[in-house]
């Protein structure tokens, strides 16, 4: 997504939670510091995802579920297909000893699943906002094969593919890699047990992710 597009939706975001642009940009600069004499892994995912069936697996509970049927029916397994896994849905992919490729994360998951993932090649979309600059200063220096990502105006090093939530930025990330189409795995945009903070992100992740594959079809 464009940057110009992107700035009314990212302006909207802010306002709608109360959200700092000076934290994120703070939280940006200290991402590019952390990534200094890293490289950028953004060609190697390109070539990961380019012209292939991404499955974007989100960290609902239905993901086991989901997950379940599809390894039952040999889709996980495909060389047609691409795996990102948003943040959580990590560990259930561990678990199930599959290795996402791409792994988009604010580090507020479980990190053990995500370090035991890019030890094993998944490389990371680490993301910079004003909430996870502990994080961000713990465990970047543990971590390898990074594409480091902001929601406000990128500095060099870093990038905006559009997308707010772990699970909506992981759509917009394989669509700026060249997916040829998007299956969601794991994804319930109507959860009723998760707290109202938590739903109005739900329901913010639905419109992004809506607006995603809209462009992608244009």
């Amino acid at each position: 997504m464009q940057l110009s597009t992107w700035e009314p939706i990212y302006q909207q975001i802010l306002e709608d939670f109360g959200f700092s642009r000076k934290g994120d940009e703070e939280a940006g600069q200290l991402l590019s510091d952390l990534l200094k004499g890293h490289d950028s892994q953004i060609s190697a995912a390109r070539a990961t995802v380019s012209g292939r069936r991404a499955i974007v697996c989100g960290n609902a509970p239905i993901l086991s579920r989901e997950l379940a049927k599809r390894v039952e029916e040999g889709e996980m397994l495909s060389k047609d297909a691409a795996i990102l896994a948003a943040d959580g849905a990590t560990e259930v992919l561990m678990k199930n000893d599959i290795v996402p490729d791409i792994v988009v994360t604010d580090l507020d998951g479980p990190f053990a699943a995500i370090l035991a993932a890019n030890r094993k090649g998944a490389i990371l979309a680490v993301h910079a906002h004003g909430d996870n600059l502990d994080a961000l200063s713990r465990y970047v220096p543990q971590l390898e094969r990074i594409i480091g990502t902001v929601q406000c105006r990128p500095l060099p090093g870093l990038y905006n593919f559009g997308g707010f939530t772990d699970g909506d930025r992981s759509v917009f990330l394989a669509r700026e890699l060249g997916a040829s189409e998007i299956d969601l795995l794991g994804f319930d945009f109507d959860d009723n047990s998760v707290t109202p903070r938590k739903k109005k992100k739900l329901a913010w992740a639905k419109r992004l992710i809506d607006l995603a594959q809209m462009d992608a079809r244009r």
